[in-house]
């Protein structure tokens, strides 16, 4: 009678299904973190699609000029120059109060005609939404605040050529 063979499982096929559970373990543990930043930069991006959508119709509903700038700080704003008025005054009331991005993003806004970035002045917006339904020309980048080349594609764009509505592109 020959000996019964040892039962059980090899050293390498031990270390084979612990490679596998390292491997799933980390796929898991990874998504949430990059799908997490696309998320919330989509989110932002439609919100300000949807504002800027608004500001324009309220403009031609008004016959009064909105504008829109980014300052130093992450904030975005909203001003209004009303058909009686010379100067511009910023908005407060919701949803067009100031509104800082959040830590991960950061916004970079430039003319869509010689593409130069489109400095916020403390006192006047950067990019105008006229009371006829056009719109400066622009384009606005939503990118993750630490831009690397493996995040850049995670980066989102509004933009418009002036008449046209504002399309949203990833690149």
């Amino acid at each position: 009678m020959a000996s019964p063979q040892p039962r059980g499982f090899t050293l390498i096929e031990m270390l084979v299904v612990v490679v596998i559970i390292g491997v799933l373990l980390g796929i898991t543990l990874l998504s949430p973190i990059t799908g997490s930043i696309q998320k919330v930069i989509q989110k932002e991006a439609t919100r300000l699609q949807v504002l800027f959508t608004q500001v324009r119709d309220q403009a031609l509903l008004e016959n009064s000029h909105y504008g829109f700038s980014i300052d130093n700080d992450g904030y975005y704003r909203w001003w209004v120059l009303p058909a009686e008025s010379q100067e511009w005054t910023e908005l407060e009331q919701s949803p067009f109060q100031p509104r800082l991005m959040p830590e991960t993003l950061s916004l970079s806004l430039e003319s869509m005609e010689n593409s130069t970035p489109l400095d916020g002045d403390e006192h006047y917006p950067s990019v105008v939404f006229y009371s006829d339904y056009q719109v400066t020309p622009f384009r606005l980048s939503i990118l993750p605040a630490e831009v690397s080349m493996a995040n850049s594609k995670q980066s989102l764009h509004l933009f418009t050529d002036g008449l046209s509505d504002i399309e949203r592109v990833r690149e």
